[in-house]
């Protein structure tokens, strides 16, 4: 969409893209839906291949990561952390990981929820393809190497879901926060749950996506 203004040219700020402009606003739950239906399609199926086992990887991951309002890569390491701990959870109650919260220096970590539906037997079937991504950082010997192998894992899955779903992971962590947030919970409870260092971004963020959507649905009065 064009964009006009009479001064457009004028002011710096305009030039810029726009802040927050990742997040493509996208509805948490048709979004959990339609990873959950796409899910149960390929398990479906009554032969699965080797494309089959990697899309249910991914599309696990993603519910991981919007079901949690998590980074990508806390997704990816709860999904590490699960494979590689398959046999020691009581699958009879919440599967629950603990993961090192992204972009903080104070070694935080964050608990990750695997949502209800996924069982044993899902993580089964893609157990070793976390095993190979963590073999895949564990064979490098230094930080940053490792660190170059980290980047390449995030952007292979990021490829991945805008390539099939012309969406962006970032997206799928505001949409939780967006979601809690439509339902009265508190920025600063927001924050806690998702890791935000800056509880003043959450609250920015909220109120926006009210303010938009106040904007959109309220003032018509020609129904």
């Amino acid at each position: 969409m064009n964009l006009w203004d009479w001064n457009l040219l004028t002011i710096n700020e305009t030039k810029k893209t726009p802040k927050g402009s990742w997040d493509m606003g996208i509805d948490y739950e048709q979004t959990y839906k339609m990873f959950r239906e796409e899910l149960q399609k390929i398990k479906s199926k009554k032969i699965l291949y080797k494309d089959d086992y990697k899309k249910i990887a991914y599309l696990i991951t993603y519910l991981l990561q919007l079901r949690n309002g998590c980074r990508i890569w806390e997704a990816i390491s709860g999904m590490i952390n699960i494979a590689i701990n398959l046999d020691n959870f009581d699958w009879n109650e919440r599967i629950i990981v603990r993961v090192r919260t992204q972009k903080r220096k104070d070694l935080e970590f964050r608990e990750i929820i695997l949502p209800k539906f996924i069982t044993k037997e899902d993580i089964e079937l893609v157990k070793s393809i976390f095993i190979n991504i963590k073999k895949e950082i564990d064979e490098k010997s230094t930080l940053e190497e490792k660190l170059a192998v980290k980047k390449k894992i995030v952007k292979r899955f990021g490829a991945w879901l805008y390539k099939n779903y012309k969406i962006n992971t970032h997206s799928l962590r505001y949409a939780y926060i967006t979601y809690l947030g439509k339902r009265g919970i508190p920025a600063q409870v927001l924050a806690k749950i998702t890791k935000h260092k800056n509880q003043n971004y959450i609250t920015y963020y909220t109120q926006n996506v009210l303010a938009k959507e106040i904007l959109t649905n309220y003032g018509d009065l020609d129904d």
